[in-house]
């Protein structure tokens, strides 16, 4: 619960109640009021009925961070299953060992890891989306065309859950067009007419759940259409002279020399596939229809990325955050297996040097990614751990940021509902706040009381900086020693 934007699973579980309580027009209000992620709404149902479970056996309080550890426990089995489909994906393309390597170099990074104890949509909309990946990638004896359907339909329940990942139904309906095109088409071979049927059907799915996610909205006197254009035009927290540049200050202050190696091996994964694209479709290879969907697939990522860049430098209408990059970088990573796979067929004697230097990379990469994210506190488990659980022990909130616009975090109640602590003394508390924008910082004065508790503000984390903030905001993060300050307070 430290972004702003954790707060929409109160709204969803505030929804589940009125649902549980029979109000379903409630309900439906409550999900439609998420910004434009009514899919979101929808598909936290599931923890939640975990810490309703909780709170009807143990009494445990939802708000309170023991019960919230059941959507982070969700989070962790979104995961999970995000790595086996990217394994199942990967191994479309190449051998066990290498789709493996792909798996740990991703797991190692923290761009992938970062969201994990955050109750944040964006790994679960990339789960949609990587199984509507799978679900096209699969056999092409195996593709009928109910599949495109369901294909359309993953990809819009991605689009529900996060509409920042607009990308991903993009990419899959290109790939799906390129796909639709048999091989001696491509090459010049054949003039048999292609079949738009596939897209058609895809396109079909995507709009089933865009009308009925619509729908719904209109049952709670809303639209859901009219709340994901709003929600483009919100996207401008940040700096719009990072459009192109965004992701290598991102790879280099973040990930470190194996997010620049990345980058590199993807560059060179994605001329290698465009020259054999370009070699593929030159003649008629008929086993070379999988590589050609990978080098194809790599081009319309990267097309992706560059339209995305674009509207930001030039069009001043989005900017990238390090939560866009996550959904590109699962296909950073197949251009650089791909690179990798690629310098082993050439030289078969790399082969075992690339894999375990490649695994050792990702091990040691993690490794220190672990040391860091374990010493970063958040502001409800500050407050939590010290003992403050109810309103009442707070004399009151004090910030040295900017004070327009302020968010408060919530404070949680104590672990057993209903179990007040109003006994307590009085504390002050210092940056319990989100402290954007950053810009008008100044230190904190003396404190009159004693200072029982100060940990650093949790976006000090140098990922955390790229969610927002522009390059000189980030400095500013990185000058100033901001902490979150429990203060005794003179009564």
């Amino acid at each position: 619960m430290a972004f702003v934007d954790e707060q929409r699973y109160v709204t969803a579980m505030l929804g589940l109640r009125a649902l549980s309580e029979g109000h379903v027009r409630e309900f439906l209000q409550a999900i439609n009021s998420m910004g434009a992620r009514p899919g979101d709404g929808l598909w936290r149902v599931i923890p939640g009925l975990g810490q309703a479970a909780l709170l009807v056996l143990f009494k445990l309080n939802p708000n309170a961070p023991p019960s919230l550890q059941v959507p982070q426990v969700f989070n962790v089995l979104i995961m999970s299953l995000d790595m086996l489909l990217l394994y199942r994906i990967y191994r479309r393309f190449f051998p066990v060992s290498f789709a493996l390597l792909g798996v740990a170099l991703y797991s190692s990074l923290v761009n992938t890891n970062l969201y994990l104890r955050h109750i944040l949509p964006y790994d679960h909309s990339l789960f949609f989306f990587l199984l509507a990946l799978w679900l096209l990638l699969s056999p092409a004896k195996k593709r009928p065309i109910k599949r495109y359907w369901w294909v359309g339909l993953i990809s819009g329940m991605s689009y529900a859950v996060y509409p920042g990942y607009f990308m991903g139904p993009a990419v899959l309906l290109a790939l799906t067009v390129w796909m639709a095109i048999p091989p001696r088409i491509k090459s010049g071979h054949t003039n048999k007419p292609v079949s738009f049927r596939p897209l058609a059907a895809q396109l079909t799915g995507l709009v089933a759940v865009l009308v009925l996610f619509e729908a719904l909205a209109q049952l709670s006197d809303t639209s859901y259409l009219a709340s994901s254009r709003y929600i483009a035009t919100t996207v401008t927290q940040g700096s719009f002279e990072e459009g192109f540049s965004f992701i290598c200050h991102y790879f280099w202050e973040v990930e470190g020399w194996l997010g620049v190696g990345l980058l590199g091996l993807f560059v060179a994964g994605l001329l290698l596939s465009i020259r054999q694209l370009q070699a593929a479709t030159a003649q008629y290879i008929p086993e070379s229809e999988y590589a050609l969907d990978v080098s194809a697939l790599l081009s319309i990522g990267f097309m992706a990325w560059l339209g995305y860049a674009v509207a930001v430098q030039f069009a001043h209408k989005l900017v990238f955050y390090g939560r866009i990059l996550h959904f590109f970088v699962p296909l950073i990573i197949l251009g650089g297996i791909f690179a990798l796979h690629s310098a082993a067929s050439h030289w078969q004697q790399s082969k075992t040097f690339l894999l375990i230097s490649g695994w050792a990379l990702a091990l040691w990469h993690f490794g220190a990614f672990d040391s860091a994210y374990r010493f970063v506190n958040y502001p409800s488990d500050v407050v939590y751990d010290f003992g403050i659980q109810d309103a009442r022990q707070i004399a009151g909130i004090d910030i040295t940021g900017c004070d327009k616009g302020v968010v408060y975090y919530r404070l949680f109640g104590p672990r057993i509902r209903d179990k007040g602590t109003f006994d307590a003394p009085k504390y002050q508390l210092v940056n319990f706040a989100y402290l954007y924008p950053i810009s008008c910082y100044q230190a904190p004065p003396a404190n009159a009381g004693s200072v029982v508790a100060s940990v650093p503000y949790f976006m000090k984390y140098t990922p955390y900086q790229f969610e927002g903030h522009s390059p000189a905001q980030r400095v500013l993060f990185q000058k100033h020693d901001i902490n979150f300050r429990i203060v005794s307070a003179k009564l």
